[in-house]
């Protein structure tokens, strides 16, 4: 009987990883380096990602509170901003 993947703290399935040959050669820097690059690959297709359930729940959620009541709402500059400097 074949093993079924462990699944994570959050219930994600842990996939085991095989690194690239050459990749333990690496620098850190030169290891960040091409995660960043893979990471910016894999990025150009957003669209194809799968949005998890919690997340559209999440979204259509937090709509439905804004269409209740819209004065509640901040805008996402400012909402950025905060984040950046929490100071503020």
């Amino acid at each position: 009987m074949a093993s079924r993947p462990r699944k994570g703290k959050r219930g994600t399935a842990r996939i085991a990883v095989t690194e690239p040959a050459g990749f333990k050669a690496l620098s850190k820097a030169e290891q960040i380096r091409y995660l960043q690059k893979l990471w910016d690959r894999i990025a150009e297709g957003p669209e194809q990602l799968p949005v998890p359930k919690s997340h559209l729940r999440l979204a259509k959620e937090r709509l439905a509170d804004y269409r209740r009541d819209p004065t509640r709402s901040r805008p996402a500059r400012g909402v950025l901003r905060n984040l950046t400097n929490p100071d503020r």
